[in-house]
């Protein structure tokens, strides 16, 4: 049986639910996550752990805990609006987000921000 370690991203369980559901696509019957035995899940949620770690090493996903306490969280919602997490003092443990939204006076060229070093990852599209 394989063991999950304590400190498993909190994302990889989600990440091994949906692997589940989109590897039986176009298959009659689809075993609910429920259905596998405990060995099936763990060994499900062990992968997607290392699915995890590999694309935050590579880059290309972010750590699932807080850097340091001067990094503040970017969200994604499901609707694409993008959300960054609002410090209040005292501190509420990252509940309070605002909404970031595109002001066009704000704007700059993605180009010259490029030409000066810096570097845009992709996370989502916007409505």
């Amino acid at each position: 049986m394989t063991v999950i370690p304590e400190k498993t991203d909190p994302r990889a369980r989600r990440l091994a639910e949906h692997r589940q559901r989109i590897a039986h696509e176009g298959i009659s019957y689809i075993p609910a996550w429920g259905d596998l035995t405990q060995e099936q899940r763990e060994q499900s949620i062990h992968e997607a752990a290392n699915w995890l770690r590999a694309a935050v090493e590579a880059g290309i996903a972010p750590l699932a805990e807080r850097p340091t306490d001067k990094h503040d969280a970017v969200w994604l919602d499901n609707y694409g609006q993008l959300w960054g997490e609002y410090q209040t003092s005292p501190s509420s443990d990252g509940d309070a987000i605002l909404r970031l939204v595109w002001a066009s006076e704000q704007c700059s060229s993605k180009q010259e921000l490029e030409d000066e070093g810096t570097e845009f990852r992709l996370i989502g599209w916007s409505e």
